[in-house]
């Protein structure tokens, strides 16, 4: 059983609709309550495929294995959703993963190709304009990694020069916070992370988790600092993207985030469990989650019971 079914087996994330129980001339029959799905649950529920995309370049939140196919943090998150979309279809469903990258997540999303984004991705009312997003499942603080020897070196955050990905909330953040710094944009951050290598930059703004894990995978390995060491420059909640005006598959996903929660506030459940795998004391990098940021996922269910 691989660890993903653990999860599911431990938690209770899926809608199972009501039956209505119909008196008809003194007879009772048990009839099933149609759905009243459009737009993307019909369509799986016609194809049997759900299509997702996550990023490639953002380990261990999602990437790329060696031998192909994705792994990470946001991959296994999109199998649970799945599990729940297969419960509410009620036939197999499989899921096909696509790579996105920062400039073309939404657009993809807008135009149809792809049902659901699980990545690094914050809301904004501008993005709020063509997609919809759901309730937020991560929260990190907005960094900037650079080498230790750049910093001993006496270069100080608002005379950096700073790589960020097209296409991210991040530049907008770095522009506010740090007005006196330069910024250089990438396509993407195995781009920005090669600058950084080569010296073109002096460092490469990003959320921590996604900086640390793009620093623990390079070679040669080289000593790190993430900027500010106190507080960060900005806090990004991160959200799956789904298209506009869909309640049905906006309600199925939301549902299934706001169960994993349960019992976050003791440090315990499936979301718990999905954390460690991959950023806990024996994960693949230690990223323990931070009181503010459980407080924060524990009160995001707004929905009386």
């Amino acid at each position: 059983m691989s660890a993903v079914d653990n999860l599911l087996n431990k938690s209770c994330i899926c809608r199972h609709w009501a039956c209505v129980v119909l008196a008809v001339a003194g007879l009772s029959m048990v009839a099933a309550v149609p759905p009243a799905w459009s737009g993307v649950l019909d369509r799986i529920a016609e194809s049997g495929q759900m299509v997702a995309g996550t990023r490639a370049d953002t380990p261990p939140f999602a990437s790329r294995r060696a031998g192909g196919g994705f792994e990470g943090f946001s991959v296994d998150l999109l199998e649970i959703l799945r599990a729940a979309v297969e419960a509410e279809v009620g036939r197999p469903v499989s899921l096909e993963l696509r790579a996105v990258t920062p400039a073309d997540r939404l657009d993809r999303v807008a135009a149809g190709e792809l049902h659901i984004v699980c990545g690094i991705t914050t809301p904004t009312w501008e993005r709020e304009a063509v997609v919809d997003f759901t309730v937020p499942f991560f929260r990190d603080g907005t960094r900037v990694l650079s080498y230790r020897e750049t910093v001993e070196a006496g270069v100080t955050l608002d005379t950096m020069r700073i790589g960020v990905a097209q296409g991210t909330t991040t530049s907008a953040i770095v522009a506010e916070e740090l007005p006196t710094a330069a910024f250089t944009t990438y396509p993407d951050m195995d781009s920005a992370m090669a600058a950084l290598a080569a010296g073109e930059i002096d460092g490469v703004s990003n959320i921590g988790v996604a900086l640390l894990g793009l620093a623990s995978r390079a070679e040669p390995r080289r000593s790190v600092v993430l900027l500010p060491r106190t507080a960060p420059l900005g806090t990004e909640a991160l959200s799956c993207v789904v298209p506009e005006d869909d309640s049905d598959w906006r309600d199925l996903i939301n549902h299934t985030l706001v169960g994993l929660y349960d019992g976050i506030g003791d440090y315990r459940g499936a979301y718990v469990d999905l954390y460690d795998r991959w950023f806990g004391r024996d994960g693949v990098m230690v990223y323990p989650l931070d009181r503010s940021t459980r407080d924060y996922l524990e009160h995001i269910n707004i929905w009386a019971q």
